[in-house]
Order: structure tokens, then sequence, then C-alpha cells
């Protein structure tokens, strides 16, 4: 049992070095992710914290962001139902150390999928090596999408539990399966997890070229949808309020609750950029030097030079398994899908076709796919190798060697030509300073040259390494472990560049000190200003380039800006609408009190009232603070109401000039035609709380009533003496309420029930997998091994 579990336990280190050197800065000089992707949802985190442990229970939603919005549905606030990670933070391993983690998860399962198949353990660590250091991975750690990460990693340990249900049909099996993809969901990044099951069901139908009898299919498909239905019930959590949320989501603007087209095929990779998987700087590495035809990007997509040639030898040499032909059927259908708009056939069948798929958008995503293949077929590769390379193949690489020899000649013989053709391939830099310009030029070309001789003394060295394998002057052993040496070492020359970018390439470090972005989330000149002011409930509009900044709901300050990739679709026309909410007369309907500007603002509806410093994570802004005149409180009795017509665009009535925003309010379906005059009615108390506002008011006769927070029908309900009355869409954004004559309590409260609901089917999805998982360990104790 020890010598069985040693190879094991060796590759657990070896990937808990490999992460430690990778992200040295992080684990021991104190050194944190700081871009928007990480810092924004680190202070709506910190803000749900303190809300959590106000309130007592898991907060739905969150005030501070775009006037309001969802928490879970919006897969924000995710970490405290994800079972693993809760798990692990009662030893203290959680937030960046968390993810961290899920690289040696994730490195751990590509070695213990390549054993499945009695891979040699040093080919077997290679493929898990390959696919923790691929820089895609390595990426979303240092830009902040540690969702991703997280998710990415459990890909390898589904594949291999699916392999064994397929072929053990065991219980046991079952469960593990269901655990696995239940927590990949419970992560939440369910682009990656619908990839991971596009590889599932490839996998499946795989199996179907077995020929096996059909009473075995029966069992076998019954058990793997039964893993899968037990793994959605696990996440039921997350997933029911999601489903119910996606069709009210900007992400599910398109035709069937997915995403339009143009939206869904930004991020499409180019087949030309393909050449980064050799030269990972051939369109400018990322950041400010990047000139593919991605929006932007901040890293290459590359798998390292070596894994990918020992993965061509390993589909090359290994086709005849099964397991190699899927892993290159399914490395072209996710490139092929990677392509997006520009190659439509692929792509457009399966975003009309297949359920879901179109609910998603950068198609380059899929490429993680492509990432794990390469590192598996890299450890097929080097077992193949390693064991067989000789005779033609050899004559094969003194080609290949020959010929990158004389091109490499060439290209060192002619740079100065070859350098001004490719330099006059790069598209004007996005800069108006052409000093700069010609300096991101010139970086550009560099990178494309370093690349090119990156590639040649890599392939050189690999060559030379074949050779003496194949003269038996280095054993299969050793061929093994220098050639793991030398791919990792490719990796990390790509991986070091993301890291710690040095500064002859403009890219800055997207890590600081610890200390820095503890100060970033401090109360400063601007925070502790607003803070004071507790006069009135108010929210704040941060003008220009402060509309994303996500610090001011740590103190509890209530912004119309901020950042969040699944906002509110009705939101997000309106911020289409009004130039990012830039009307005085929205700014008013939003209980808007101050509005924030790092520029000068001469307007006669804002009287500048403080100046002072905002420390954020890139380094303090001199911001000034304007009050807005005449801002509506956060609710209020109209006189008139203007019945809305069918299709007629509110938003625009209501930025038109005819419009009095304090005494009227356009009413979409409201029970009347044309204008109707309300009665007098007085608002005597209002108490706000993020899943509850209570109202207490007396009317002389029906009235209407709008509050300042946005329509959401989907959780938000109203009811007047505990009667539930409908709630209107007003002003375009707004909820309206008819209030009768008389005085009455009115409170609009948030429906937890599909969050509760999806929490009971969640321990119950866990409880099941748990029992299935138990028959293997309860077998083994009395004598039977189904595991």
């Amino acid at each position: 049992m020890k010598k069985t579990m040693l190879p094991y336990i060796l590759s657990l280190f070896g990937y808990l070095f490999l992460t430690s050197i990778i992200f040295f800065p992080v684990l021991f000089q104190g050194m944190v992710p700081a871009t928007p992707d990480s810092v924004s949802p680190m202070a709506t985190s910190i803000a749900l914290d303190a809300l959590k442990q106000d309130i007592g229970r898991y907060p739905l939603w969150q005030p501070w962001s775009f006037s309001g919005m969802p928490t879970v549905e919006a897969f924000t606030y995710l970490n405290g139902l994800y079972y693993p990670g809760m798990l692990l933070g009662i030893i203290g391993i959680d937030g960046l150390l968390l993810q961290l983690l899920h690289f040696v998860f994730a490195g751990l399962g590509g070695f213990v999928l390549l054993r499945y198949f009695r891979l040699p353990d040093t080919a077997a660590f290679l493929g898990g090596a390959a696919f923790l250091m691929t820089p895609y991975m390595i990426t979303m750690f240092v830009y902040g999408h540690g969702s991703q990460l997280m998710t990415a990693a459990y890909m390898p340990w589904i594949v291999w539990a699916a392999l064994r249900l397929l072929q053990n049909m065991q219980p046991a099996d079952m469960g593990m399966l269901a655990l696995l993809v239940g927590f990949q969901l419970q992560r939440g990044h369910v682009q990656i997890a619908y990839y991971t099951w596009l590889l599932l069901f490839l996998l499946l139908l795989m199996t179907i070229a077995w020929g096996e009898p059909a009473l075995r299919y029966v069992r076998k498909y019954t058990m793997f949808f039964a893993a899968l239905g037990i793994a959605l019930t696990l996440s039921a959590v997350v997933y029911l309020p999601v489903f119910e949320y996606t069709p009210f989501s900007v992400r599910g603007a398109g035709s069937g609750g997915g995403a339009a087209y143009g939206y869904a095929t930004m991020w499409s990779m180019h087949p030309r950029e393909f050449i980064t998987y050799l030269l990972p700087g051939a369109v400018g590495f990322g950041g400010i030097t990047y000139w593919g035809e991605m929006p932007f990007t901040d890293y290459p997509n590359y798998a390292g030079l070596v894994v990918l040639l020992l993965a061509v030898a390993g589909f090359i040499l290994e086709r005849d398994q099964a397991f190699v032909r899927f892993l290159g059927v399914s490395l072209v259908v996710m490139v092929l899908l990677s392509f997006g708009k520009y190659f439509s056939p692929v792509y457009d069948f399966f975003y009309h076709t297949v359920p879901f798929f179109n609910r998603f958008r950068v198609p380059s995503m899929a490429l993680i796919v492509v990432s794990l293949n390469l590192a598996l077929l890299a450890g097929f590769g080097l077992h193949a190798v390693t064991k067989a390379f000789s005779g033609k193949w050899m004559r094969y690489l003194t080609a290949a060697v020959l010929g990158l020899a004389v091109c490499t000649l060439v290209f060192l013989i002619g740079q100065a030509f070859i350098g001004g053709f490719v330099q006059s391939l790069f598209p004007p830099p996005r800069v108006e300073n052409v000093e700069l310009a010609g300096l991101i030029d010139t970086v550009r070309w560099n990178l494309w040259k370093s690349s090119f001789l990156w590639m040649a003394v890599m392939c050189g060295l690999f060559a030379a390494l074949m050779w003496l394998h194949s003269k038996t002057l280095a054993g299969a052993a050793l061929t093994s472990v220098l050639a793991v040496i030398l791919a990792l070492a490719d990796l990390y020359v790509v991986d070091r560049q993301i890291v710690s970018p040095a500064p002859d390439t403009l890219r800055p470090s997207r890590l600081v000190e610890g200390r820095t972005l503890a100060k970033a989330f401090a109360e400063d000149d601007i925070t502790g200003f607003l803070s004071a002011d507790t006069t009135s409930r108010y929210r704040i509009y941060p003008a220009g380039t402060l509309f994303p900044e996500n610090k001011f709901s740590v103190f509890g300050i209530e912004s119309v800006g901020g950042y969040h990739p699944a906002k509110l679709k009705l939101y997000d026309e309106t911020l289409r609408a009004t130039n990012n909410l830039a009307s005085i007369r929205f700014l008013r309907l939003l209980n808007v009190g101050y509005v924030l500007s790092t520029l000068p603002i001469d307007d006669p509806e804002l009287d500048l009232v403080h100046e002072g410093e905002l420390s954020l994570a890139g380094g303090p802004l001199n911001v000034a603070v304007y009050r807005l005149a005449g801002a509506l409180p956060r609710a209020w009795f109209v006189r008139e109401g203007i019945a809305a017509e069918p299709g007629r665009d509110v938003v625009a009535s209501v930025l038109g000039g005819s419009y009095d925003e304090g005494v009227q309010a356009l009413v979409e379906n409201a029970p009347w035609r044309g204008k109707r005059t309300f009665g007098k009615a007085e608002i005597h108390s209002l108490s706000v709380d993020p899943e509850r506002i209570d109202v207490s008011v007396t009317a002389e006769g029906e009235a209407f009533l709008v509050l300042s927070e946005v329509f959401y029908p989907l959780r938000w309900k109203v009811s007047i003496d505990e009667e539930e009355q409908k709630m209107y869409r007003t002003n375009g954004l707004l909820r309206g309420v008819l209030v009768p004559e008389g005085k009455h309590d009115i409170v609009f409260s948030f429906d937890r029930g599909a969050f509760e609901n999806g929490r009971k089917l969640s321990f119950a999805g866990l409880a099941m997998a748990l029992v299935l998982v138990g028959t293997g360990l309860s077998a083994s104790r009395f004598g039977r091994n189904p595991l």
C-alpha cells in the first residue's frame, strides 16, 4: 500500500513545489493580485461578509452597486456555498491560498488520470504539471478570475471519475463523479463547467464504439446520467436561482434567454492567432502591446513548445488507444468552437442548436480544454518516445532539425528585412502619443523575435535529447526526467512574464504588496466625507473613470455605478440609453445625492462641497465631490401617473424636456389609459434594509408611490397591510405601487424561496453522493474493492 501511494505523495509535493516557485511573490513576499477583476469582487465580498454577520443569514441582495442587484443568482459571493471551500476554511485555507491549492489539485488530477492508463510516473507527472502551468491557468489567478481557475481544476478529475464509472459501473464511482461534478458546478464558473460536460458527452459517444452488450449500455448510461442528476442537485443552491435570473440578466439578452450573438462572440479566437502556440509573443503577448483580433487580452494561448511536440508525438504513436483518439477529437472540436465568428459553421451550430450554449460569451475560453488535452497527450507522448523513438522517427526529426536550422539562419541573416515585414503587419497602437506608439511597435517586434529564437532553442534542445536517447546515450528514465525539466522550464519562462513582467515589456505587474491593497480598502478623505453624511439616505454617482469602482461598498455607500458582468438587463439598457447615466434627471430619480469626479464639472445643478484623496488599488486619486441640487428621496408620491404605451421608449420619454420627475411617473402596464391624477399622500417613515423596505404612509385618496429601487419582479414583492399587490415598472427602471386611501404599512421584500429550496436540495444531493461513495468504502472493508 505504501509503495502504491508513494508516487502520488511525491507528485503532490512536486506540484506544491511548482506552485510555490511560480507564485513565490504571493506566498513568500506578501504580494497579492490587484486587477479590477480581483479588487472589485473583493470589495463587494468584504461588504457582504459584514452584512452576513449583521443579518445572520446568507445575503441575496447587495444595494451598493448599480443601485442594487442580486448576489448568488448573478454568480456573486459564492464562496460560502462551495462545500470544499467551507471545509478548508475551518483550518484557515481560504482566499488566495484556496485558489493556489487548486493549482495543486489540478496537477494531481492530471497525474491520477494518466496513471489510470498505467503511464509511468514521470509521464503522468508531466501531464499534470503541464496543465497546472499552462499560461491560461496562471493568468486566471493573476488577473482575478479565481472561479475560472478553480472550476477548471476539476476537469481532469471529472474525466477520471467518468472513465471509472463507465468501466466499473460501481455505485462508489457513481458517487465520486457526482461529488466532483457537483463541486465544480458549485465553484460557479458555468462556462468552463459546460465545456467539461461537453467533454463528458463526447466521452459517452466514444464508448459506443466499444461494442458492448445492450444491457450493459443501459446500466452504464443510467448510472452515468443519475450521477449527473445528483451533481445538479448538489449544486441547486446556486443554479436554481441562477436559471430563474438569466432572462433578467444582461447575459440573457438574446433570443431564448441566451446572450446576443455579437456579445457572445466578442472574444473569438482568430485562426492566425494560433501562431502563439509556437511563438507566445507573436501577437504582442498581452496588454498594451497586444495586436490581435480580440478586444483585449492579457496572455498568449500557449501550452508549451515541448509539451506541444510531445502531444503531437503522443497522438501519432498512441493513436490506437481509444482515449488518445478521444483527446484528439475533442481538441479539434474545442479549437473550432474557439474560432467563434471567424469560423461560424461549427460555432453557429452549437449556438443555435445545443441547449444553453448561447448563454456564454468568450468562445476562446474553450481553449482551456485544448490546454488540458495537450497536457495529457504530452504524457502519452513522453511515454511513447522513450520506448519507441528510432528508425524513421529519427529521420523525421533530423529533417525537422535541419529545416529549423535553416530557418533560424535565414532569420538571423535577414533580420532587418524580416523585422520590417513583420512590423508592417502591426496595426497602429491605440494611443495618441506618437513616441509611445513607436515604443510599442518596437516592443512588439522584440517579443516576436525573442519568441522565435526561444522556439529554435527549445526545439534544438529537445531534438538533442531525442538524439541522445536514440543512440542509447540517455536511458528512458533519464530522457523522461530531462524532457520534463525542459518542458517545465519552457512553461515557467512564459508564466514568469505573466506573474512578474519585465519593465521593458510595457506591461505592469498586476501584483501589489498586501498592505498597499489594504490601504485601498481603508477609509480615506472621500469615503470619510460621504460616510459622515447621515442626514438622509442617498446614492452616489461616480463619474467617468470612477464609474466601475466598487470600493464604496466597503463603507456601505450605495452607488449607481459599479462593476459586474452579469448586471440586470433592465439596468444595462438604461445605462446604454443614458450614456452611463449622464443625465441630471435620471440621477435625481435614482436618489443620487453626490457626484464624484476626477475632473472639474461646471453645471449649475452641482455644488462643489468637498475635495480630497480617494485611495484605490492603482494609487490615490484627487476627487471632487459635488452635491446634486433637487435630488429626490428614496421614496415619494407623485400627483400624476402617465400610462406608458406598449413598445414606447420610456427612458427616452423620461429624458424628454416636458417631464417633471418629482410630480409625474411613467407607468408601464398601468390599469388606466392616458393620464391620471392621484390624491395627496404622505410618507411617515421609511426603513431600508438590503432585503426588506418598510414604508408607513397615509393617503387622502388613491395614490401612487414610487420607490427609487431597481424593478426586479422575479424576487422583489410588495404588500400593503400584509396583502400582496402588483408592482409596476415605473420611469423605465424603478418600482411603483398603487396605494389605497387611508393609513397603510407597505413592505417591499426579497423572496428567498428559490435559494432556500436550492439549499435543501444541495444538502440532499451531497448526502446521496456521500452514501454512494460510502458503499465503496464499505465494500473495501468487507473484502471487495469496487474502487
